[in-house]
């Protein structure tokens, strides 16, 4: 990994990737970003990560789809909805801590290598960096987000043929383009938690923690019967994620918690308090 980071760093700094610093000239956004993708997508632990993801989503999509196939078999239309997202949106609460993973090491891997300083001395406005890190890894979260739900859901309809008429349900759609959301911005958060603590194993800890234990820490404490323990974990992360895989269907009778959109604006408001404070951070603190 270090080989290939270095390597990207020397590009950077011998103008390949049209960043040479030239007297009265400035850098573009568009050359930034040219440069954040290169130096991403060169790091091994990247395109390992994307294909654990891969291999975990679609694999668990067709786990689920061809052991209920069976029992959704002449069911209702809303029965086959059900199924479709079921199949192809369960995997989304599994998947989080990679997709974490991912925003963690796009930020974290230049500053293990010490390649963070070649990049802040190609690009001295901090800002253009730190934004165009978090637009390459919003759009390779998204496409490798939709290739997991999108691959869920035709591996769904192949074990259940009579499920595609049901494909253009808003439920089924709402909830698909839901859990590519929720997981963008998990990659997001992860992004921000790492860039302000500047440590790979740091930043898994505490992603794992918000997404994981800290759940399961609240869970154990629901037989204390208070009522913030179950207002609180509605809105953590994965119970987001999981409202958000559901689409946009009513909340059934007697069931409360957050619905769709409240879900969404909970998981980008946990997205932008990692990412604001992390951003005013990368500006002002010495790369070293």
């Amino acid at each position: 990994m270090t080989t290939l980071t270095v390597s990207a760093a020397d590009h950077i700094n011998s103008g390949n990737l049209g960043l040479r610093s030239e007297p009265g000239r400035r850098v573009s956004f568009g050359g930034v970003l040219k440069s954040e993708w290169i130096k991403l997508w060169s790091l091994r632990s990247i395109k390992i990560t994307i294909a654990i993801t891969l291999l975990m989503g679609l694999g668990m999509s067709a786990l689920m789809a061809f052991n209920l196939n069976s029992e959704y078999a002449g069911a209702p239309a809303e029965a086959l909805s059900g199924f479709l997202l079921f199949s192809s949106t369960f995997t989304g609460s599994f998947v989080a801590l990679v997709f974490g993973v991912l925003g963690v090491f796009t930020i974290t891997s230049e500053y293990a290598s010490g390649m963070i300083l070649s990049s802040l001395a190609a690009v001295p406005r901090r800002g253009l960096i730190f934004a165009a890190k978090a637009l390459i890894l919003a759009l390779i979260s998204a496409v490798t987000a939709l290739i997991v739900v999108g691959g869920g859901l035709g591996i769904a309809t192949a074990a259940l043929p009579e499920a595609a008429s049901r494909l253009t349900d808003p439920i089924v759609v709402s909830g698909a383009l839901g859990t590519v959301a929720f997981l963008v911005l998990i990659a997001l958060m992860a992004f921000g938690i790492a860039a302000l603590l500047r440590s790979t194993a740091g930043g898994i800890a505490l992603v794992a923690g918000i997404c994981f234990v800290f759940p399961l820490a609240l869970n154990v404490m629901q037989f204390t019967g208070w009522e913030w323990v179950t207002t609180v974990s509605a809105y953590l992360p994965t119970a987001l994620g999981s409202t958000l895989g559901q689409g946009t269907a009513p909340l059934p009778p007697g069931m409360e918690g957050p619905t769709f959109w409240i879900a969404l604006a909970g998981m980008a408001g946990w997205a932008a308090v990692a990412l604001i404070p992390a951003a005013i951070s990368f500006q002002r603190r010495d790369a070293k």
